[in-house]
């Protein structure tokens, strides 16, 4: 990295800029086993990587370099800046709101430049934008905006395809294959996609008629490889109207042992045009749609909204209390937490929510932590404790 050669807008950025030293790292190989979600892209730059965006391509001309750079970065910083509020605000009313009040620089915190490139009237580059999670937060709550920024768990998403030729999930030339690959490696919302890249190997062990027929077996392997937490297969069935190609869809939820979970999409008789492409396309988007909009509805925080929880917090040692009030505290959806009882196991504290208590599992589950009603009371505790 080439500090001297950063523009004027970019040390801009950096008089806001309090990365840690972690921030400063290069890119990361990517897994060969499994594609990752596009938001891990920024998991060893940003803090907190829902609030940035990665790879914002640059390629600016003017009359001169400097010219081409001020420019560039600036249409780079709004567009990451877009990115980011498409991925937490719910409506396209409240972004373009929120970005017309706002300017990015309020938020900015850290700018990494992956590659660049200074040609005389010309500005070629590579930029990763990382905007500051606590400055966006309090300013979404004075304006009194719902948001999102809990990430899913891993989901590893496997396409089938079967027509009169059979059933596969490794066509190269298949457009709702080759869709969905494509669909993956450039969603960056908050459901946490990932895909197994094609090989021989994995050709050959996950068939389409196994993955179609939801065999446990295949599916818990599939997922081991992916590290994901759930796979979802989504399988179109091709069959014939006279003359017409309609297709059937179906999009089915399973955990990481390939049990099912519950069906996210049916859909049936599907006319197919000339091209394939728009009508599959289209379906693709509807499911990508539900799945967001599903997990969007049940980790909404609505700071306007406040409710309260009293739950117990067993411990077995001073550090382990600190620790979980550390974590409790790192939950977007708890606006504060009050301790009401402490002795030598543990104690109880108040949580004031500002979301369900779904999404309160949701983010507890992040932090390996689970949040168990007996009935008589509520507890917080490690997930392995439950288990």
């Amino acid at each position: 990295m080439h500090l001297a050669i950063i523009s004027h807008k970019v040390a801009k950025f950096i008089t806001h800029m309090t990365c840690r030293a972690t921030c400063l790292v290069t890119m990361v190989m990517i897994c060969l086993t499994a594609t990752p979600p596009a938001i891990a892209k920024m998991a060893n730059r940003c803090d907190e990587p829902v609030f940035g965006a990665a790879s914002i391509v640059i390629d600016k001309m003017a009359a001169t370099a400097a010219e081409a750079r001020e420019t560039g970065v600036d249409a780079a910083a709004q567009e990451a800046f877009q990115q980011v509020l498409k991925r937490v605000l719910l409506s396209n009313e409240d972004q373009a709101n929120f970005a017309a009040a706002h300017s990015y620089d309020a938020f900015t915190d850290f700018v990494h430049i992956i590659e660049e490139k200074n040609l005389e009237k010309r500005y070629i580059a590579r930029l990763d934008f990382c905007f500051d999670a606590e400055r966006m937060r309090t300013a979404m709550q004075k304006v009194g905006l719902q948001w999102v920024e809990l990430q899913s768990p891993t989901i590893l998403l496997l396409p089938v395809w079967k027509d009169p030729d059979g059933t596969s999930a490794w066509l190269k030339n298949n457009s709702w294959i080759v869709g969905w690959h494509d669909a993956v490696d450039k969603y960056d919302g908050l459901v946490s996609l990932r895909r197994l890249p094609h090989s021989l190997t994995h050709e050959r062990r996950f068939r389409g008629t196994d993955l179609l027929a939801a065999n446990p077996v295949k599916l818990a392997a599939a997922t081991r490889i992916a590290k994901a937490e759930q796979v979802l297969v989504v399988a179109a069935t091709l069959d014939y109207e006279g003359s017409k190609r309609v297709v059937d869809v179906e999009a089915r939820l399973f955990d990481k042992t390939g049990q099912p979970i519950t069906t996210i999409s049916r859909l049936l008789d599907i006319k197919l045009g000339k091209s394939d492409n728009a009508q599959l396309d289209q379906t693709r988007q509807s499911i990508l749609d539900r799945i967001e909009g599903s997990w969007r509805n049940a980790n909404l925080i609505d700071s306007n909204a406040t409710g309260y929880l009293l739950v117990d917090v067993p411990v077995t040692s001073v550090k382990q209390w600190s620790d979980r009030l550390a974590a409790l505290q790192q939950v977007a959806v708890i606006k504060n937490v009050t301790i009401r009882t402490l002795n030598s196991d543990g104690g109880s504290v108040s949580l004031a929510l500002v979301g369900s208590r779904e999404a309160l599992k949701n983010a507890l589950a992040a932090h390996d932590l689970a949040l168990v009603d007996t009935g008589d009371v509520l507890s917080i505790i490690a997930k392995s404790d439950k288990q």
